[in-house]
């Protein structure tokens, strides 16, 4: 969908700069259309590198490369509490488990093993925003 639409834009900005031009349009205005339309162009490829970046990273892979599923399970509690038991109690809830993931939340599944928790959410807090946004929706997925 951005392909098509950075295809489309990018034909009318041609197409602008050339009416430009035959219309008599100063050089200045000419430069100034192509100008502007590098920029937006290059705005929308960085958003669509963002967006393939976001995609190709998996949440689960993140979990598990992680070392999260040496405490974590899916159904059963063990060191940490189970998947469900944390995508249950912050459903609706995902800006609370990203705060909670960078050290900028309290614990609201089981804060007596919070502590337990500390020295992963060094890891966690370390990750790049994608694979953050990534494994919070791959917990919540689990309910």
């Amino acid at each position: 969908m951005k392909k098509v639409t950075l295809n489309v834009l990018t034909v009318s900005l041609m197409l602008g700069m050339a009416t430009l031009v035959a219309c008599g349009g100063s050089s200045e205005e000419v430069k100034e259309t192509a100008k502007d339309a590098v920029e937006e162009a290059t705005e929308m490829v960085e958003e669509v590198k963002e967006e393939v970046v976001e995609a190709t990273i998996s949440g689960e892979e993140v979990f598990t490369s992680k070392g999260c599923v040496a405490c974590h399970q899916l159904e059963t509690k063990t060191v940490g509490p189970s998947l469900k038991e944390i995508a249950a109690a912050y459903d609706g809830n995902k800006d609370g488990l990203t705060a909670f993931l960078k050290e900028e939340g309290e614990a609201i599944v089981d804060p007596a093993q919070a502590a337990v928790m500390q020295p992963q959410l060094a890891v966690t807090k370390a990750l790049p925003a994608a694979e953050l946004e990534a494994l919070s929706e791959y917990i919540l997925s689990n309910k």
